[in-house]
């Protein structure tokens, strides 16, 4: 169906198959007020409060995103949805179309896409002179990735205010800005969100985001065909150039000075250009030293380890996410508690665990757990955490109560020694993988069965908002320095 932006009807009252513009927009009301109930205020605010419907001449209805990425997000997650509540509440069955704003050619509101940072063709559309800014830069670029999403603590709050900085300056006031960390911190996470926020701003500026492999076979496969000029084009004719795991580059001469040659040129231009890697510039094994000496010479970024608190915050906002596809995904506080002081190595990892602990309960229909989640963590096997024994757990746990490690392994039953003992096998519990019977043989020679009720017992407290909660919570901090 040919389709213009100019036919989008801006306030008609004409009726289309038997329903006007002021219906088209009650139903809007209504669908939106679904979907804000399914996704949360949160996501509603950021990604569908945004969208604006308009009716074409032909009776279609155009959906309208400020951005394309917020067009790419919208048909990735809630395309389907958005086609069923519409068919429930407008019986004509009207043609659904998706424009980003300035958007010419429309494109049908389908239940999914195929993820574009998993397209093998994605590096070759991205580096293609030929190619829209639009569609182009935008390729590469995860739309999940943003500011919004990026939750910030001590570990990334000096990289997140670089980062937003440069988003809001003129001109760059660093260059070249470069994160380094850990893999799984975050830094990739911040260079998609730069990326996307630099197109939408007022001042909105052609970003390009490409891995150093990406950045790699883009050149060594315009040196085969005799047309590196395209190359540079592309790459140098952008505002912002966003490359990850710039490590990938380091040794290999004719890519380094390339390299060297793009940043050089974009920095003299007053472009700004922001690096990625897992190591600081100083230490990467670069030949030629006047990159080294360039990379250097702007400002470097760490990106730690999260502690407790940022660890449950992006636990929190993954959830939320996760909610989105699974609606009946709930997890308690005691479980994201549990999981934000268990998963200590990245976030990436504390994803893994969430999707692992998804298709144990939301896919099967089944809640979710401590026990669950324990198993998840189990069978992971996460190599990064640190493997705590039984008797250290009940050393802290006897110092912190003020008894022995004598007296919770005894048969002494006064409440005293009690709590500690609960507490004790309900941690070594979860912070081990130590079996049942095992864990009971190690108080005292116990049945399983009395570490079961012992477990159950602290859970049921931790659930009715018990202080047993905060005591868990500084043992675990202290058992996991």
């Amino acid at each position: 169906m040919a389709f213009n932006k100019l036919a989008v009807s801006e306030a008609k009252t004409a009726t289309f198959d038997g329903v006007d513009a002021g219906g088209i927009s009650a139903i809007w009301r209504r669908v939106r007020a679904h979907l804000r109930e399914e996704c949360g205020p949160a996501l509603y605010s950021q990604e569908i409060a945004r969208l604006r419907v308009r009716l074409a001449e032909t009776g279609a209805l155009i959906i309208i995103a400020p951005s394309s990425f917020n067009r790419d997000w919208v048909e990735d997650h809630w395309g389907a949805r958005i086609r069923a509540l519409w068919a429930e509440l407008d019986p004509t069955h009207r043609e659904i179309l998706l424009l980003s704003e300035g958007e010419g050619q429309p494109q049908p509101l389908v239940a999914a896409r195929s993820s574009v940072t998993g397209q093998s063709t994605g590096a070759a559309r991205a580096l293609k002179p030929a190619e829209p800014a639009e569609s182009a830069d935008n390729a590469l670029i995860d739309a999940r990735f943003t500011f919004d999403s990026f939750r910030v603590g001590p570990a990334n709050e000096v990289a997140a205010a670089a980062a937003r900085t440069m988003v809001g300056a003129a001109t760059p006031p660093f260059n070249p800005v470069f994160f380094y960390g850990d893999y799984g911190v975050g830094k990739t996470h911040l260079l998609h969100a730069v990326a996307s926020a630099v197109q939408i701003t007022t001042r909105p500026r052609r970003a390009l985001y490409l891995t150093a492999e990406e950045f790699l076979s883009g050149f060594v496969t315009a040196m085969k065909a005799r047309d590196t000029i395209s190359f540079k084009e592309t790459v140098r004719g952008v505002d912002v150039l966003l490359i990850d795991d710039v490590h990938f580059i380091a040794g290999k001469p004719k890519t380094e000075d390339e390299f060297l040659h793009t940043i050089a040129a974009l920095v003299a231009e007053n472009k700004q250009v922001v690096l990625a890697s897992h190591k600081p510039p100083a230490e990467l094994q670069m030949q030629d030293e006047r990159l080294r000496s360039l990379l250097t010479g702007g400002l470097s970024c760490p990106l730690g380890k999260p502690d407790l608190d940022l660890r449950r915050q992006i636990l929190d906002c993954k959830i939320a996410q996760a909610t989105c596809h699974y609606p009946t995904f709930d997890v308690s506080e005691a479980v994201r508690d549990f999981l934000a002081a268990r998963i200590t190595s990245s976030p990436r990892e504390m994803e893994g665990v969430l999707n692992n602990v998804i298709c144990r309960t939301a896919l099967i229909g089944q809640p979710v757990t401590m026990e669950v989640v324990s198993t998840a963590l189990r069978e992971l096997s996460l190599s990064s955490e640190r493997r705590l024994t039984v008797d250290e757990i009940q050393k802290v746990v006897a110092t912190h109560f003020g008894v022995t490690p004598a007296d919770i392994c005894s048969k002494r039953r006064t409440q005293s020694v009690v709590r500690p003992r609960h507490i004790a096998m309900y941690l070594a519990k979860t912070l081990t993988t130590r079996s049942l019977p095992d864990i009971g043989r190690r108080f005292g020679g116990r049945d399983h069965s009395t570490v079961i009720h012992a477990v159950s017992k602290v859970t049921q407290m931790i659930d009715a908002g018990d202080p047993v909660a905060d005591e868990i919570d500084a043992l675990t901090r202290e058992l996991q320095g």
